[in-house]
């Protein structure tokens, strides 16, 4: 379709390659979120796990000054990971 000048109308053309690039821009922000709750999966499993071998290596020691320490150590990193990681999941999940 020509404008009145003579011009091809382009205006349909662009948007349309405008909704396109709208959807692509969809589909990546949603699978960012994905990959980023899976990794704050993996990344609170791996922490779990290392912060209770911390504390089987303490109390293995027999000596009740490692185990304290491991053990407070330990619940000092959950309190404040499960605030700062819970905090990314509802940023994550749009919340």
């Amino acid at each position: 379709m020509s404008s009145p000048m003579g011009t091809p109308d382009v205006s349909a053309e662009v948007e349309a390659a405008t909704q396109r690039v709208r959807e692509l821009g969809e589909q990546v922000a949603e699978q960012a979120r994905k990959n980023g709750l899976a990794w704050l999966e993996g990344y609170e499993t791996v922490l779990k796990n290392m912060l209770d071998l911390e504390e089987q290596a303490a109390k293995g020691t027999g000596a009740e000054w490692a185990t304290t320490l491991a053990t407070t150590h330990a619940n000092f990193v959950r309190s404040t990971s499960e605030v700062v990681l819970g905090a990314m999941r509802q940023q994550l999940k749009g919340s």
